[in-house]
C-alpha cells in the first residue's frame, strides 16, 4: 500500500497549505467556503473555513500548517496563538471558532499534554507571552501582553484546539479526493447500481425515447414502462438498458464522492466523444441506433483513473444518461 501520510511529509511549506487548501474546500457542507492565506500579513492563518456566507463576520475555523523537519514544538504553539489572539484584539477578524494545527510529523510530548488538557493552554500562553510571542507578532515590534489580547486569551474555548498528524489525516473520509489528485491514489471500484422494481422519475427522458423506438418496429400499444417490461419481444432489451442506466448512475454517486469534479467530467467527455460519430451516422431507425452505439461505447478507452474501473454497462449506461438529458437524444 502506498503511505501517502509519507507524501505529505514530503510536501514544501505552500504545497502543504495548498493540499490542506483543498481538502477543507471539500468539507461541506460543515464550511460554505475557504480561503488560503500565505507570507507575510497572513496575521496566523494559513487556511480558513467559513461556517457562514458572513466568511470573518461569522464563525470561521483556523488551520495551522507546519511542515517541520521535526516534531512541533510548545514555542511553536505558543508563538502562532498568540498571533491570533493579538490580531483578534486588534480588530481585524474575531477569534476563530476552532485552531487545528496540521503538523504532518506530529508534535512533541509537551505539546500533546498542553493540548489533551485544555485549561492549561491558556495559562501557559499568558506565562510565556514575553519569551514566545511579544518579539514575533509584528516585526521589529515588541507587543507586552495587553489587556484587550488577555480578554481574548480569556473568552476561547481551548478544548477547540486541536493537532492533526497526517497519519489522522490521510484517513480522513473527505480527503479521499484531495488524494487522488494530488498522488494519484486509487479511489476502488464503484459498486454495482441496482434496478428498483418501479420506474423511477430520473428515467423518464431515456425510457421515453425508449418506448418510442419501440413503437417505430411496431409495438404502438406501448403505454409506459411496464408494458415494455412485460412486452414479449422488447422486455429483456428494456431490462438490459434498465441495468445499464442504474450501473452508470451507481459509478457516478460513488465517484461524484469520492474524486473531485473533473474526474467525471473527464470520464463523461471520454464516452461522449467515443460514441459521438456512430451516433450522428444515419440508421435503420432509432433502435439500430441504440445498437450501433451500445456496440462502439464498450469498446471506448477511458483515459486517466477511472479507466480501471469502467465497466461495460457504466460505458452504455453512460450513453443513456446522455439521452436522459437530451445531450445524445436517441429520439428526435
Amino acid at each position: 500500500m502506498i503511505d501517502y501520510a509519507a507524501q505529505i511529509y514530503a510536501l514544501d511549506d505552500a504545497d502543504l497549505e495548498r493540499l490542506v487548501d483543498d481538502w477543507v474546500a471539500s468539507l461541506r457542507p460543515r464550511y460554505l467556503g475557504s480561503d488560503r492565506f500565505s507570507g507575510a500579513g497572513d496575521m496566523g492563518r494559513d487556511v480558513v473555513g467559513y461556517h457562514s456566507r458572513q466568511r470573518f463576520d461569522g464563525p470561521w475555523d483556523n488551520f495551522q500548517c507546519k511542515q517541520l523537519r521535526k516534531a512541533l514544538g510548545e514555542t511553536e504553539v505558543l508563538r502562532e496563538l498568540g498571533k491570533i489572539f493579538f490580531h483578534a484584539a486588534a480588530g481585524h477578524f474575531p477569534v476563530p471558532r476552532s485552531y487545528v494545527f496540521v503538523a504532518p510529523k506530529g508534535a512533541v510530548r509537551a505539546v500533546r499534554a498542553l493540548i489533551s488538557q485544555p485549561s492549561k493552554i491558556a495559562p501557559r500562553l499568558i506565562e510565556r507571552w514575553d519569551d514566545c510571542c511579544s518579539t514575533q507578532l509584528v516585526e521589529g515590534e515588541v507587543h507586552a501582553l495587553s489587556d484587550a489580547v488577555r480578554a481574548a486569551i480569556d473568552g476561547f474555548a481551548f478544548e477547540n484546539v486541536s493537532l492533526l498528524e497526517a497519519g489522522k489525516l490521510v484517513r480522513d473520509e473527505a480527503m479521499k479526493p484531495v488524494l487522488i489528485k494530488w498522488f494519484s491514489a486509487d479511489p476502488g471500484e464503484a459498486p454495482v447500481g441496482e434496478v428498483p422494481a418501479g420506474l423511477q422519475p430520473e428515467e423518464t427522458g431515456y425510457v421515453d425515447q425508449l418506448l418510442a423506438a419501440y413503437r417505430e418496429r411496431g409495438a404502438v400499444a406501448l403505454g409506459g414502462g411496464d408494458d415494455a417490461l412485460a412486452h414479449a419481444e422488447y422486455g429483456e432489451h428494456f431490462r438490459v438498458q434498465r441495468e445499464r442506466f442504474f450501473d452508470a448512475a451507481a459509478f457516478k454517486r460513488y465517484y461524484r464522492d469520492s474524486t473531485e469534479p473533473r474526474v467525471l467530467e473527464a470520464f463523461d467527455k471520454d464516452i461522449f466523444h467515443g460514441v459521438f460519430d456512430t451516433h450522428q451516422l444515419t440508421h435503420a431507425d432509432a433502435l439500430a441506433k441504440i445498437a450501433a452505439v451500445m456496440v462502439e461505447a464498450k469498446g471506448v478507452a477511458v483515459a486517466g483513473v477511472l479507466g480501471r474501473y469502467a465497466r461495460v454497462p457504466v460505458k452504455q449506461g453512460t450513453c443513456h444518461h446522455f439521452a436522459n438529458s437530451g445531450r445524445l437524444a436517441w429520439v428526435k
